[in-house]
């Protein structure tokens, strides 16, 4: 993994919106996984604008969601469902049909689960990878563990986990969510890593350690020979 460290939040978005663009060119078909949150709002934006004003064609691009929370309806404001489509799928008119999601209602995990996967083995895996970092060191929801599930999986989330902004301003108590494990993740051809914000500055510094443990996921991404971690160096102060 590379590390490159931009000057503040709109640079990381604008280095990361070039890749995202370039990735497009390269394979209209590119199945993108797709991140919520704070981090990659920016980046999504200008990735719309770019496609819009470049008249980049996106009628083969394909969306997959990084994980859900568990017990909110997807109409809720606060789910990674209502964030992909507000944000990549209604902007640039993404069907459904190239739009591969969990289904967080669903109690069957091992069948959901499993429905994801072959999924995303159908699809030809993942082509490109955008992920956030969480305050507790976490990719999508694998959160810090003794173990972990390195496969798609449903997770209890972790203390930390449970007072992301998303969460909050459901004003419900969400326990449990859906993600695609650390191997979907490693798996994917190339990976994006953005940090930004106050609150990822502990997560980030266990990063640079470059030493691979359970308790930060994030540093799995060391592993991958095509991954690059854009930092907004004006939050880590």
């Amino acid at each position: 993994m590379n590390i490159l460290e931009t000057r503040n939040y709109k640079e990381m978005s604008e280095r990361a919106c070039e890749l995202l663009i370039h990735c497009l060119r390269e394979k209209p078909d590119a199945l993108f996984c797709i991140a919520t949150g704070a981090s990659p709002t920016e980046t999504y934006g200008l990735f719309v604008q770019a496609i819009k004003r470049e008249q980049i064609d996106t009628g083969k691009m394909r969306i997959i969601k990084l994980d859900e929370w568990c017990g909110l309806k997807k109409e809720n404001p606060a789910t990674c469902e209502y964030y992909i489509r507000k944000h990549i799928l209604i902007p640039l008119n993404i069907p459904d049909e190239r739009y591969l999601s969990f289904n967080p209602a669903e109690e069957n995990e091992e069948y959901e689960c499993k429905r994801i996967s072959s999924l995303i083995t159908e699809n030809g895996g993942i082509d490109f990878c955008i992920l956030g970092i969480g305050k507790n060191g976490h990719l999508g929801l694998n959160e810090p563990r003794e173990e972990i599930n390195p496969f798609t999986h449903k997770t209890e989330l972790d203390s930390k986990t449970k007072t992301h902004s998303m969460l909050v301003s459901s004003n419900q108590t969400v326990s449990q969510g859906y993600t695609l494990g650390i191997k979907d993740i490693l798996d994917s051809k190339k990976v994006m890593l953005l940090i930004t914000g106050n609150d990822k500055q502990e997560a980030y510094q266990n990063l640079k350690k470059k030493m691979i443990s359970t308790k930060y996921p994030a540093n799995y991404l060391w592993l991958h020979d095509q991954a690059v971690c854009i930092v907004d160096s004006a939050s880590m102060k």
